[in-house]
């Protein structure tokens, strides 16, 4: 793969990221709200613990400053 074919590649990536970031936070919160105290229903603390760590890595490496963020 040529570098400008690896860079498109990689831009549509960190751009579909975004979308991925905005709907498992948000239906990470809404699970959440919906638990009573500090456990979250289907979740186990390892799995909840690897989701949060996944949403912190797609956070570092989501494009920044496209539209589809806002």
């Amino acid at each position: 793969m040529s570098d400008d074919k690896q860079q498109k590649f990689t831009a549509k990536v960190r751009r579909g990221l975004v979308w991925v970031h905005r709907i498992a936070e948000a239906e990470l919160a809404r699970k959440k709200a919906e638990s009573p105290g500090a456990r979250v229903s289907g979740f186990t603390a390892s799995e909840l613990q690897d989701v949060e760590a996944a949403l912190t890595w797609i956070e570092q490496n989501k494009e920044s400053g496209s539209p589809a963020a806002t």
